[in-house]
């Protein structure tokens, strides 16, 4: 089972997370992007959660991991926006 939970433990003194409800932002400064990861509540495969890049409130581009040390490790190695 996904929990919260785990994101949250993932986030742990890493720097430029917040967290957003169920899920988790990483805002680097001065990037035009953010990147938001969540737990996928009822997965259909073994991915269990998805990191989404945000520009302007918009997805544009989103990523399926299997662990939520796999999300925030992909999300803080975004360097641009797509």
């Amino acid at each position: 089972m996904v929990s919260y939970e785990d994101l949250a433990v993932a986030i742990v003194g890493r720097e430029h997370w917040r967290s957003a409800g169920e899920a988790a932002v990483y805002s680097p400064p001065g990037a035009p992007f953010s990147v938001r990861v969540q737990a996928v509540r009822q997965p259909d495969r073994r991915e269990r959660y998805l990191a989404a890049i945000v520009v302007d409130e918009r997805a544009e581009r989103t990523r399926p991991c299997f662990t939520a040390v796999e999300a925030v490790r992909w999300a803080e190695g975004v360097r641009a926006a797509p």
